[in-house]
């Protein structure tokens, strides 16, 4: 079966309209893939999971070490 890609808006009765000349008719079986746009809300949603991230994870660890960047060698791999 031939695959047809095209933008559509729903109707406001809820159906899906055809492109013209597709070779469908009423009561023929397609498959069909909905892809819904990206929203503003999506953004918000990833922001929101930042932020619940940066402030329940980060930092978990804490070691008491300040002196971290200059000896991470030393205190990942062991000093001699």
């Amino acid at each position: 079966m031939e695959q047809i890609e095209y933008k559509a808006r729903i109707l406001p009765d809820g159906h899906l309209p055809l492109p013209e000349g597709i070779p469908a008719k009423a009561g023929d079986e397609v498959h069909v893939t909905i892809t819904l746009p990206e929203t503003p809300d999506a953004e918000a949603k990833a922001l929101k999971q930042w932020e619940h991230l940066r402030g329940h994870w980060m930092g978990a660890i804490e070691t008491g070490l300040s002196d971290g960047a200059l000896r991470h060698d030393d205190y990942i791999y062991g000093s001699e």
